[in-house]
């Protein structure tokens, strides 16, 4: 496996690279793309034009909200970005999926035009279940197959109890990128929130510079979901089964890892370094 890229995001809330550091770092790593997770806010076009071309590295695709996505689709055309996903948002029946699916629609539309195809990223409460059906199933199957394509986070989906491969099967065709995260236990589906409520985001006290304190229960809670990401190669989702199953269905696939957690004390840019040793290793 040799084009192999990199989710921004990766580096960490707390990492000490600038946005167009991670680029660099990314290339010094051995990625050959990015995966923008809207890193590249308020600078200049041209300032990350260079900052791939210097670091030798492609920008394929990009995570972006619903409302931000007309506004970024002609930047990241200039970037030469090919798929635009939303990462996220919020639905929990199959009605509210169909609403999703008519934005990933719409925004497709705007998109086409710049040779940009939109589509969706899943965390776990994609698999929800309503009316027999995954909310996913749900929003694929009321977009349009010609403009609108998914990036399935094998990750997630297995952490979900789904298996990846069996999804992408289902599913041929559609799946133009795979998140390579790699997964060490089944948790189970979140649940999922309605779009049309708003969200009571937990609010935190913070200490003498401005950081917020987090109760046990929480660092507990994010304590356990850490210890999902363990090393490439070393939990339960068969990779080289994923790689078949999606160069199976859909020529250039789009294969991108992205990492929620370092492990074993290591520092976050070991462990990137890692994961991309071992699937130029293996896959």
């Amino acid at each position: 496996m040799n084009k192999i890229n990199l989710q921004l995001y990766s580096f960490g809330h707390d990492s000490p690279y600038s946005p167009l550091e991670k680029i660099k770092v990314a290339g010094e790593m051995g990625y050959a793309g990015v995966e923008f997770a809207r890193d590249y806010a308020g600078i200049p076009v041209e300032d990350v034009q260079k900052a791939l071309k210097d670091a030798g590295v492609t920008a394929d695709s990009a995570h972006v909200a619903f409302d931000f996505m007309e506004e970024d689709i002609p930047y990241l055309a200039k970037l030469g970005v090919k798929f635009v996903a939303c990462p996220m948002t919020a639905f929990n029946t199959a009605e509210e999926a169909k609403e999703v699916a008519e934005e990933l629609n719409k925004y497709a539309k705007i998109a086409k035009p710049y040779g940009i195809t939109i589509g969706y990223h899943n965390h776990t409460q994609e698999f929800f279940e309503d009316q027999g059906k995954y909310l996913y199933d749900w929003v694929i199957e009321n977009t349009d197959p010609e403009n609108v394509a998914f990036e399935i986070d094998c990750g997630w989906a297995s952490a979900a109890g789904i298996n990846p491969v069996e999804y992408i099967q289902k599913h041929a065709g559609r799946i133009c990128a795979i998140h390579i995260k790699e997964n060490g236990a089944v948790i189970g589906v979140d649940k999922p929130h309605s779009r049309h409520e708003k969200q009571a985001f937990p609010k935190f006290e913070l200490d003498e510079n401005g950081k917020p304190i987090f109760p046990p229960e929480f660092l507990k809670m994010m304590e356990e979901r850490d210890k999902l990401n363990v090393p490439t190669g070393a939990g339960i989702v068969d990779w080289k089964a994923v790689k078949a199953a999606a160069d199976a269905q859909c020529d250039h696939v789009i294969y991108v890892v992205e990492r929620e957690a370092s492990y074993g004390g290591k520092d976050r840019v070991s462990c990137l370094k890692e994961d991309i040793a071992w699937l130029k290793a293996n896959l």
